[in-house]
């Protein structure tokens, strides 16, 4: 008689920690699940499948509280307060291991899984706004968006490719982790959004970037930072002063939003986040 594999709980939480809770999987999970149709590719998840729904023990919060997004015969739930991409739900129940404590991508050996014919066709949201008045040369316009229309954006670039020569950042921090960013770093002239009424915004650690995603679908879009005045800047605390006149004109994307990249042939750089951070991220 074949023995069982052990099993242990792992502990997994969105970041803002209103969910907490114990996943019961496999001693040792070494592979993660990649699904390769288009919300899952906006938001990275990295999947391992349940065996029942009695594997996940909540600590903290209600699950029938989560923001739940449908597309085909598929749902995905998120946290409504910080935009964390929790399970995604079919006939089986996947937890997505970006939300686990002890996660790290980089460790994993990736699955890639198809996407079952009765998944619905999906086209790209149109951007009918005005074009970013940034000038400059040899710039290509990019579009994109959240998954369900909602939120839009277009993007003056030079071509994002493999001749692209400015940063474009993978990192390890908790929250980049969960929300899978890959970060290219525009000035706000380059970048217009339409449907930012739609969004929610989470900030923590120096609580001057609030990172947007979209309320409908949880798509995490961009790092938005308000244009504070001379006079909010020096009510700041000394320590958040100069950070914030240094980055005021930034307007960070995910390029997962953008229709028509290929992250697979950007020169990609990957730091230590989790190292440089404001304050260190303590898990709940």
């Amino acid at each position: 008689m074949a023995e069982r594999p052990l099993k242990k709980y792992y502990r997994a939480n969105c970041h803002c920690a209103a969910y907490v809770f114990e996943v019961n999987l496999p001693d040792t999970v070494k592979t993660g699940l990649e699904y390769d149709d288009s919300y899952c590719y906006k938001r990275g998840g990295i999947y391992h499948r349940l065996q029942t729904s009695d594997d996940v023990n909540y600590i903290k919060g209600d699950p029938s509280t989560l923001s739940n997004y449908s597309f085909g015969n598929v749902e995905h739930q998120f946290c409504p307060k910080c935009g964390t991409y929790l399970f995604r739900v079919d006939s089986d129940v996947y937890a997505n291991l970006r939300a686990f404590q002890s996660f790290n991508e980089w460790n994993l050996d990736i699955q890639r899984i198809e996407s079952v014919s009765s998944t619905p066709a999906w086209s790209p949201p149109k951007f009918d706004g005005p074009e970013p008045p940034a000038e400059i040369e040899g710039a290509r316009i990019y579009t994109g968006g959240c998954h369900c229309g909602a939120v839009s954006l277009t993007l003056k670039s030079k071509p994002i490719d493999s001749t692209y020569d400015a940063n474009i950042i993978l990192c390890d921090c908790s929250i980049c982790t969960r929300n899978a960013y890959c970060w290219i770093y525009p000035s706000k002239p380059q970048v217009t959004i339409a449907g930012a009424s739609n969004f929610g915004y989470y900030s923590f650690g120096r609580g001057i970037w609030k990172k947007s995603f979209c309320r409908t679908c949880g798509v995490p879009v961009h790092n938005h930072i308000d244009d504070y005045t001379p006079a909010q800047i020096a009510e700041l605390p000394e320590d958040k002063r100069q950070w914030t006149i240094d980055h005021l004109d930034w307007s960070p994307i995910n390029l997962r939003v953008l229709d028509g990249v290929d992250l697979g042939e950007l020169p990609i750089t990957r730091i230590e986040g989790s190292k440089l951070g404001y304050a260190p991220y303590v898990n709940p």
